[in-house]
């Protein structure tokens, strides 16, 4: 008995999927800087934004371009749209047609 149960133990270990590990961190540096923004699959695959090492909120993200990838927190919130720019390493916040940076970061992008 106890050798079927640590063999559906390892295989349900081995059969559970693994986090998918990030494409890009984006961490602020100057101000704000409790706050992190993850985001996976080269951008096209959602992301967390974190703030003091607690995760606050899904994204969901699309790459702009080579060097730019937005987010929006997923749910029913205010049409907010966060830009992560790795070239200028910084954080925008764009509120209708207006843009406000967030802060400058450091970025990691796998």
């Amino acid at each position: 008995m106890r050798t079927r149960f640590l063999a559906t133990a390892t295989a349900l270990i081995a059969l559970t999927a693994l986090p998918a590990s990030a494409a890009g961190v984006f961490s602020c540096t100057d101000r704000n800087q409790s706050l992190h923004f993850v985001f996976y699959g080269d951008g096209n695959q959602g992301g967390h934004m974190y703030m003091n090492n607690l995760q606050v909120a899904v994204l969901d993200t699309y790459r702009v371009n080579s060097i730019s990838v937005r987010a929006t927190v997923a749910g029913n919130t205010a049409s907010t749209e966060f830009v992560f720019n790795s070239d200028r390493q910084m954080v925008y916040v764009e509120l209708g047609d207006t843009s406000t940076e967030l802060c400058a970061a450091s970025v990691r992008i796998d």
